[in-house]
């Protein structure tokens, strides 16, 4: 999916009116990063006085303000923090407080939302991973926020405090266990855990 994205920008890629460019690339990396819904009151409403640098550990404190469970502060990914960073550089004269992070020259949201499904559709017929047969369902950019979530609850090998992780995206453990864990196969140290005698003497 990232290579074809980077492949569509250096191709100069049209899709109705706009051309493809780095920020779709930087846009997937950013939504995988940081639990944010692709909605107007998350991610298409960010701003710059939304966003705040913490270095313990690197990256992102955003601030949610009217998401869809309401106010929140969500924490992203290191990865969050480069995206962060080419964003200013693309946009030095869009970087103000109240300047959007994502297209930022449409301040119509709905027009950048539009936009933005638009081209990372084209991305997903590229790829052809529009559809998903094994649960027969089809991709969209939701589909990020579901990889986001799911990266946290394998890479971390189980460990990670599911509250938590509820907490930061938004929603509850009852949500993840229901539409995210469920389809998960079970890390190396759980299989362990499962098949364990108890302690060996």
């Amino acid at each position: 999916l990232l290579d074809n994205a980077k492949a569509m920008a250096a191709e100069g890629v049209r899709v109705r009116e706009t051309i493809v460019t780095d920020e779709l690339y930087d846009l997937i990396l950013f939504l995988t990063h940081s639990f944010v819904r692709p909605v107007e009151s998350e991610l298409y409403g960010l701003k710059h006085k939304h966003i705040s640098l913490s270095s313990e550990p690197k990256s992102l404190l955003l601030t949610i303000a009217d998401g869809k469970t309401g106010f929140r502060h969500a924490n992203t990914m290191s990865g969050a923090v480069s995206v962060y960073e080419r964003i200013k550089d693309r946009y030095p004269d869009l970087s103000g407080p109240d300047d959007y992070l994502f297209f930022p020259h449409y301040r119509n949201r709905s027009n950048a939302k539009r936009i933005i499904q638009r081209q990372f559709n084209a991305l997903l017929q590229r790829c052809n991973l529009k559809a998903n047969p094994i649960f027969e369902y089809t991709h969209s950019l939701y589909s990020l926020r579901h990889t986001a979530i799911c990266m946290r609850l394998t890479l971390s090998k189980g460990k990670v405090n599911i509250y938590t992780l509820a907490k930061n995206a938004g929603t509850s453990v009852n949500q993840i266990e229901r539409f995210y864990a469920r389809h998960l196969p079970l890390s190396s140290e759980l299989i362990k855990n499962l098949q364990t005698f108890g302690e060996e003497t």
